[in-house]
């Protein structure tokens, strides 16, 4: 079985989810006893927003990701959607292969038949070239909510699931932003791209939503069954 290189705690509450995941699916693929053989590298999520530039980001990004591999990884992968903004920087740096999740994700979308894509996550998931560029190159059309909506998805994802908590009105206030993007762009399915956002919709039914966290989580449980 291969061994994941896994960069976390961005935040703690939803690394703590794709951990769980992907152990799960590996012991229902190879039975018994068996779990993933995993490094897991935590980053400060504190240290990363108090941060002076982007620079300093990559620098504690691509650190751990040269610490994952140093202790044994043969793939690495960055729970984080907003934090791709530094794949290029990950796979500049390591010898080994970077798994990234919006191509993990293009390929859901694209397997399911879906072309017309709402995107919800942090400010620069939803507003920079990183992440949508890459999903428009798959042929997805992606739209996005309304200024002051991504304002107010910011502030929840940081203010309120980021230290675990999560308010009914929240959860009602997602689920209305989701509604406008099928009913006045025409969205054909939503992508939950901020592993956060999981913990807001888990009963909205009205769409097809395709959650980042679950998604990235069964592609890196197949690459840890593999020989």
């Amino acid at each position: 079985m291969k061994i994941a290189g896994i960069i976390g705690g961005v935040s703690w509450h939803s690394t703590k989810l794709l951990y769980e995941y992907v152990n799960t699916r590996v012991a229902q693929e190879k039975g018994g006893l068996n779990c993933a053989r995993m490094v897991m590298i935590n980053v400060n999520l504190q240290e990363i927003v108090q941060a002076g530039n982007s620079k300093e980001k990559e620098n504690i990004i691509v650190d751990a990701a040269l610490r994952a591999e140093r202790a044994g990884a043969e793939f690495i992968t960055l729970c984080s959607n907003g934090l791709h903004q530094y794949a290029q920087c990950i796979e500049n740096a390591v010898n080994i292969p970077f798994i990234h999740i919006a191509d993990v994700t293009a390929d859901a979308i694209v397997s399911a038949g879906y072309q017309r894509v709402g995107l919800l996550g942090v400010k620069e998931t939803m507003e920079q070239d990183f992440y949508k560029a890459r999903l428009e190159k798959r042929g997805l059309q992606i739209s996005i909510p309304e200024k002051k909506e991504r304002d107010f998805i910011e502030k929840v994802l940081f203010n309120e699931t980021g230290i675990g908590i999560v308010k009914k009105s929240s959860q009602e206030a997602f689920g209305q932003i989701i509604q406008k993007l099928v009913e006045q762009s025409r969205v054909q399915s939503v992508i939950l791209g901020c592993t956060e956002i999981e913990m807001l919709v888990k009963n909205y039914k009205n769409v097809p939503l395709f959650n980042t966290t679950t998604i990235y989580a069964d592609r890196i449980a197949q690459l840890c069954c593999e020989d």
